[in-house]
């Protein structure tokens, strides 16, 4: 056995056990960050969330609101991108946009000029233990992506001081 191999074969081991003891702390700072889905990716936490589904609509603009588009009226190129961010949207949390999903509406709806996609997720409120949703608005025009805002989650009646 050469001195080398030995030093080789040491690295690859603290390696393995560097990773092994770090993941859990990157991990735990992804969801809590990007609300990255606990059970997927090597999460350790992943019996203490509920995951519940990802819900996804798609507005049309109309002055200071919106109108839901049907998803169902949808072609299905554009259904199958909805299903697929969802499935993506469900494990990488806010670290995947609705783009394609955006692109196919505009697409299919050549009368709009632009898209709201709203994303939103019940989570587990750690300070107040009751289930808050969080929610995205994601807003494309025909040139693209133009920006993203987090709506603040709604204070339930009574629980406002003063």
């Amino acid at each position: 056995m050469t001195t080398a191999g030995a030093t080789w074969r040491e690295r690859m081991a603290l390696a393995a056990i560097a990773f092994v003891a770090l993941w859990p702390l990157v991990h735990r700072g992804l969801v809590a960050a990007y609300d990255v889905n606990p059970w997927k990716l090597g999460g350790w936490a992943m019996y203490t969330a509920a995951t519940p589904p990802v819900l996804v609509v798609a507005f049309e603009p109309r002055g200071q609101g919106g109108v839901p588009i049907d998803r169902t009226k949808l072609p299905v190129y554009a259904q199958q991108a909805l299903q697929r961010f969802e499935l993506r949207r469900h494990v990488l949390g806010n670290l995947h946009r609705p783009d394609e999903f955006a692109a196919h509406v505009l697409r299919a709806r050549s009368d709009l000029s632009e898209v709201v996609i709203l994303v939103q997720r019940m989570v587990l409120d750690p300070e107040t233990a009751r289930m808050t949703a969080r929610t995205m608005h994601y807003t494309y025009d025909r040139a693209g992506f133009r920006g993203e805002r987090a709506v603040p989650p709604a204070v339930p009646k009574g629980s406002q001081s003063g």
